[in-house]
Formats: C-alpha cells, sequence, structure tokens
C-alpha cells in the first residue's frame, strides 16, 4: 500500500511538470516582465483591442490607469466591466477574474513589449531574448528566431494604433489607443 502511495505522488508530480511546461508554452516562454509602471508615464488609456488568431477574432474594450507603483487594467464589453488586474510591476493582482482563456500575464507583457522605451524592456528580457527597432517597428528575439513584431501604424503610442503579432503564439494584436487628457480651460 505504501508503494502505491509513493507512486502516486510521483505521477501526480510528474503530471504537474507537464502542465508547467504547457503552461510555459502557453504564455510563449516569456515570464512576467518586471518593470515599474511608471516607466510607461502616469496616465490613462482607452484602448480598443482587436485580438486574431485562426479561425476567431474579438474585440474588447480596455482602460489603463497607470500610475506611480501600480497599473489597472480593465477589461470592458457593452460597458460593463468584464474583468480587472493591478500590475505594480513585480507581480499582478486580480480583482475581477479574467475570461476562461486569457492571461493577464500576457496582457502585462504585450503591453510592456509595445509600450516600454527599448533600454528599459532590453533589461527586463530574459537572457535568451532580445529587440532590436527602427523607425516605426520593433522586433522580439527568442534565441534569435522572431518571435513578436510590432509595428507602429500611426500618430503617437498613446493616440494611434499599434499592431502585434506573436509567431510564437499565433495571434495578432491591434491596440488603438486614446489617451484621456486634462481638459484646460
Amino acid at each position: 500500500m505504501r508503494w502505491r502511495n509513493v507512486r502516486f505522488v510521483f505521477a501526480l508530480l510528474g503530471l504537474s511538470g507537464l502542465t508547467a511546461c504547457a503552461s510555459l508554452w502557453l504564455a510563449g516562454g516569456l515570464p512576467l516582465m518586471k518593470v515599474a509602471p511608471e516607466i510607461l508615464g502616469t496616465r490613462t488609456v482607452e484602448q480598443r483591442l482587436t485580438i486574431v488568431w485562426p479561425g476567431e477574432q474579438r474585440v474588447l474594450e480596455a482602460v489603463l490607469d497607470i500610475q506611480p507603483g501600480k497599473m489597472t487594467v480593465i477589461g470592458l464589453t457593452f460597458g460593463a466591466r468584464l474583468f480587472s488586474f493591478d500590475y505594480d510591476g513585480k507581480k499582478i493582482t486580480v480583482t475581477q477574474p479574467l475570461p476562461r482563456g486569457m492571461s493577464a500575464q500576457r496582457i502585462i507583457n504585450d503591453l510592456l513589449l509595445a509600450y516600454a522605451p527599448l533600454d528599459v524592456l532590453t533589461a527586463a528580457l530574459p537572457t535568451d531574448w532580445s529587440v532590436r527597432e527602427e523607425q516605426g517597428r520593433r522586433r522580439v528575439f527568442r534565441d534569435e528566431a522572431l518571435a513578436i513584431s510590432i509595428h507602429y501604424v500611426e500618430g503617437s503610442l498613446w493616440q494611434g494604433r499599434v499592431v502585434l503579432d506573436n509567431h510564437a503564439l499565433h495571434y495578432q494584436l491591434t491596440l488603438d489607443s486614446r489617451e484621456e487628457t486634462a481638459d484646460v480651460p
């Protein structure tokens, strides 16, 4: 009986190892980047996110509230809150659960890949990842293989369109942003 319990524990450990590998693959192998939110500037931004992957497309509204020490991401559908979470530069705290299949970590990483200054992004990436930037385009590599392309289509970063193609995970994310600005009399 005792050996049966030991085999059961080893089977569970093996299964959890496979699950960890699968979730690492699903995250594209990129761990949560550790970047202070304020590096993106203190701002509130409304975004329309269009996510396209093989056979499907979804559109989602979001609000990013970036303050010193915290970025809050709120996902909306038809004006109602769908999910929300906070990122403090080290960890994510989910305040309202994300729909199945959505990852707060991937959202944060995609936002940082698209909007973080190049030097900050370069320092935050793991050693087997690198980033190159030319005018209007940023390319992210893993072991010298192109993993992600980012194209800055029009406008400024926070008042225009950014298109992120994740080649490793086969999806495209289009971010149409509009920064809220204070009206000056």
